[in-house]
């Protein structure tokens, strides 16, 4: 079949078409900064971008749930860490109140530091971070002790998802570090150690000194666990991190490609349109002259 000039011009033509929208893709990347930013640039590139600005959208609330937990427990860990520090002042307390040497009136004395030493108690037990309630369960507008001591909160557990089929629990349960739920009255065993050593009742103090190492014991325990989940959403946080990373640099190579690559092929096709622009103008020029 024999070209024709037509054919030739008409070749030309779309030649420098495909040049041209390679021309123009290559500045709007260099431009962007990024290979990738429509459906058409690459299809699979762009679910692929897609799929990772869903999984840093979703890595990014973990970690700011994570972080708000972690406060939370880190503030509960604290407040229990204090009730420990009573509670072994209380048994100070019922040590030196069961010396058959003291006095009524000395024990009466150590009866109002106990009666101080449950306040506090009863304080930390109410412990609020912003305005909400630690140790309610899942009240947490509401304190979960009573001014008598008498619990009112619930022992609901709360879960925060961390990762996919990971949701540690995310509150300290204020029943069982001071309730009888978890073995002990912290609060009524307080109570009973203030009034045997205001009614100088030696054998009750005596009594009373297992009752608050029992107590002792139960807040020790819960605090560990406070402990052990305040760890567990800090290393959550710190995985939740490096996966921010990961998946941002792979979004970064899969989206934005390499710079120097981007303006290498701005600087070819650019050239390439060039040349195409020179050759269809020769074309044009010798199928007018042709014509004449």
């Amino acid at each position: 079949m024999r070209v024709t000039e037509r054919m030739r011009v008409s070749g030309a033509a779309s030649t420098q078409s495909k040049l041209a929208a390679r021309f123009d893709k290559a500045t709007r990347v260099a431009a962007r900064g990024e290979r990738v930013s429509v459906p058409s640039d690459d299809p699979i590139a762009y679910a692929a971008r897609a799929r990772s600005d869903h999984a840093l959208s979703l890595n990014e609330k973990r970690s700011e749930l994570a972080t708000k937990v972690s406060g939370e427990l880190e503030v509960a860990e604290g407040a229990l860490s204090a009730g420990v520090d009573l509670l072994s002042e209380a048994r100070a307390a019922a040590m030196a109140g069961a010396n058959d040497s003291l006095d009524a009136g000395a024990r009466s004395l150590m009866a109002q530091q106990v009666t101080a030493l449950r306040a506090q108690l009863l304080d930390i037990a109410n412990t609020r971070y912003g305005s909400k309630f630690l140790f309610a369960g899942t009240r947490t507008d509401v304190a979960p002790f009573d001014s008598s001591g008498a619990f009112v909160g619930n022992d609901v557990v709360t879960r925060v998802s961390l990762m996919e089929g990971i949701t540690p629990p995310a509150n300290v349960s204020g029943a069982r570090a001071f309730t009888s739920a978890g073995g002990r009255d912290v609060l009524a065993d307080l109570q009973s150690l203030a009034d045997a050593l205001s009614t100088n009742d030696v054998a009750g103090v005596r009594a009373s000194i297992d009752t608050i190492d029992a107590s002792h014991g139960q807040l020790v325990r819960v605090q560990t666990e406070a402990g052990l989940s305040t760890e567990r959403f800090r290393s959550a946080i710190d995985v939740m991190a490096s996966t921010k990373i990961v998946v941002a640099k792979a979004r970064a190579e899969e989206v934005e490609g390499d710079p120097l690559a981007q303006l290498t092929e701005l600087s070819l096709a650019k050239s390439a349109y060039e040349r195409g622009v020179g050759v269809t103008r020769e074309l044009l020029s010798v199928s007018s002259l042709a014509r004449q």
